[in-house]
């Protein structure tokens, strides 16, 4: 009996640390919030819910224009960016070219500007005057491609101040040029213009208001200024001169100007409607064989040689003097603004955007201008046709916009004003340029 006792009891005892063994198991499996949440790393393999939440991106505001807004080759890059970036999301922001100037302007007023923005060469004097953008030469003196851009080109995103830093990256330049019908030229028997006595006979040559026909697609309306300069340098006139001095009202200024406005004044070789026609009426004109000559860049060759094929003829800007030609140039960039909280991430999106790969697509784009770099510039695909090979030619003799406060005001309305005013007859050649002086010198 005393034997049996023994191994009953003993069988009891285990019965009992079995029971308790069981029982703590339990309980600490039923107190899971005791228990570190699984990393992605003990869980390679799991779903997001059973993993650690995402930092949450960085958003930068991007505003830009597009000259084709059919082929939004912009927000493609966009998209791009924001693949390849899991800690940045960039968000583009379309804005019409007329509008883009004084949206910006809105914008600062309202405390609501984008982070990055793209930006011309023409309102850099007036937003940097105003303390807007922020210098970006701590930025790139440290970027690997900034030795692959001319001096030339970092200059027109400074200011006239001979300290200034760089506020804007250079990204596409254009130089203007004449596109012309060599359809309607061959029927007339005519030559494509060399000097400007050409241009003015062979578009005399070429208007006939019976037929809808005129010789010359002038653009009175939203960015007119462009085309209107670079006639202006190539009829000898110049805006300031080597002294930095303001010029465009002397004698050659208002000659060149007249010339220009008697195209529509006097000779009426331009549609009617030219006071208001914008880019998309002259292109529409221009496609539709309504006018005959064109004043642009590398940046319509696309779209007007997939409309027109061996119709279309570029040359150079007609001269008044062939042996000292001139025509305009100027800078399309980006820009940050100083109000941007988040500095660093647009400075990553803005170089890879001003990088090889990024500028290559969107200059061979339908949207596309002369890219900066040198290493794009040299290759094959940039001296595949008339177009650019006459664009890159003609940089050897472009101007820029002088960096003045206020040339932003010109392209903004003061040109557009006083031009208006005299095609009607109610200034003079001589009060429009004393005009747009007044704006330089402000």
């Amino acid at each position: 009996m005393v034997r049996f006792e023994s191994v009953s009891l003993k069988r009891v005892r285990n019965l009992l640390g079995l029971i308790l063994l069981i029982a703590v198991v339990l309980v600490a499996c039923s107190r899971g919030e005791d228990k570190p949440s699984p990393s992605a790393s003990d869980n390679p393999g799991g779903s997001p819910a059973q993993s650690q939440t995402p930092a949450k991106k960085t958003e930068i505001q991007y505003w830009y224009w597009l000259d084709d807004s059919a082929n939004n080759i912009i927000e493609q890059l966009i998209q791009e960016f924001n693949s390849a970036n899991d800690d940045i999301q960039v968000v583009g922001r379309l804005i019409p070219f007329n509008d883009f100037q004084q949206t910006l302007i809105n914008s600062v007023a309202s405390d609501d500007a984008p982070d990055v923005s793209k930006f011309k060469d023409w309102w850099i004097g007036q937003f940097v005057d105003s303390g807007l953008l922020e210098p970006l030469d701590e930025y790139t003196k440290t970027w690997e491609h900034a030795s692959d851009i001319d001096e030339v080109f970092w200059k027109t995103g400074k200011t006239v101040d001979p300290n200034s830093p760089v506020y804007m990256m250079p990204h596409q330049y254009i130089t203007f040029y004449l596109y012309y019908r060599k359809d309607l030229f061959e029927e007339a028997g005519l030559q494509p213009p060399k000097t400007l006595d050409d241009f003015l006979q062979a578009a005399i040559a070429l208007t006939d208001p019976a037929k809808q026909q005129y010789g010359f697609a002038y653009r009175g309306g939203g960015g007119g200024q462009d085309q209107w300069y670079a006639f202006m340098l190539a009829n000898g006139a110049r805006m300031v001169d080597e002294q930095g001095n303001i010029i465009i009202n002397n004698e050659d200024g208002v000659r060149a100007n007249q010339w220009y406005t008697d195209l529509y004044k006097v000779h009426k070789v331009t549609p009617p409607t030219a006071m208001t026609d914008s880019y998309a009426q002259i292109m529409a004109g221009f496609q539709a064989g309504t006018t005959a000559m064109m004043a642009h860049h590398i940046g319509s060759y696309e779209t007007l040689y997939a409309a027109l094929g061996d119709k279309l003829g570029v040359v150079p800007m007609p001269q008044r003097d062939p042996d000292n030609p001139a025509t305009m140039g100027t800078m399309t960039g980006n820009v940050i603004f100083k109000s941007s909280k988040n500095k660093e991430a647009a400075w990553r999106f803005l170089s890879w955007l001003s990088g090889p790969e990024a500028t290559d697509k969107l200059s061979q784009s339908t949207n596309g201008q002369l890219p900066v770099l040198n290493s794009l510039v040299s290759q094959p695909q940039y001296q595949k046709n008339e177009g650019w090979k006459i664009a890159i030619e003609s940089e050897k003799f472009a101007h820029v916009w002088p960096p003045l406060k206020g040339v932003g005001a010109i392209a903004g309305h003061v040109w557009k004003d006083n031009s208006d005013l005299e095609l009607i007859g109610e200034i003079t050649s001589q009060q429009n340029m004393d005009a747009i002086a007044a704006a330089l010198k402000e």
